[in-house]
């Protein structure tokens, strides 16, 4: 296959990657995966692997700012939980109402109800103390999904700028 279009592929799914990742799709993963073709391009495994590695660290980053900003709001292991079932819910269920904007409210929305419900039904809190995990988990949900798509147009723009010999 012509080098041009190997390149024009990876940029392609780069792009492509970008644009799953506030859907809730494993964007940052296809980006990573287009780091393939650049074996084909004689690139070696090197720029692959940062891709590997940056793609791990995007996931990291929102799971554990999900869970710190939960944590850190108050909750035990049920509002943790909640905000993990909850993110993952709200985002799907966000995505048809309004896409990108909704899957990520979704997901926020979604955490903030999952901890708070957790927590007054499992954890056997009051109300109020709830709410305040809830906020902690809406937070936390928002700030890495954020932190995980700044980290995906990170991924794009150093792979397309490596490909096309601007680095």
């Amino acid at each position: 296959m012509d080098d041009f279009l190997l390149r024009s592929a990876a940029t392609a799914l780069s792009i492509l990657g970008v644009l799953l990742i506030p859907f809730g799709l494993p964007g940052n993963w296809v980006i990573a995966a287009s780091g393939l073709l650049g074996l084909s391009l004689g690139l070696g495994w090197a720029p692959f692997l940062i891709l590997l590695v940056a793609a791990a660290v995007a996931e990291i980053l929102e799971f554990q700012t999900t869970m710190r900003y939960t944590k850190k709001s108050g909750a035990g292991k049920s509002g943790i939980w909640g905000a993990f079932v909850g993110g993952f819910f709200g985002a799907i269920l966000g995505t048809p109402i309004f896409p990108v904007v909704g899957t990520l409210l979704g997901a926020a929305v979604g955490a903030f109800a999952g901890a708070a419900l957790f927590e007054v039904i499992f954890g056997d809190r009051s109300g109020k103390e709830g709410v305040r995990v809830g906020k902690g988990a809406f937070w936390g949900a928002l700030f890495g999904k954020v932190m995980k798509m700044g980290l995906g147009i990170f991924q794009a723009f150093w792979w397309t700028a490596h490909l096309w010999g601007l680095l």
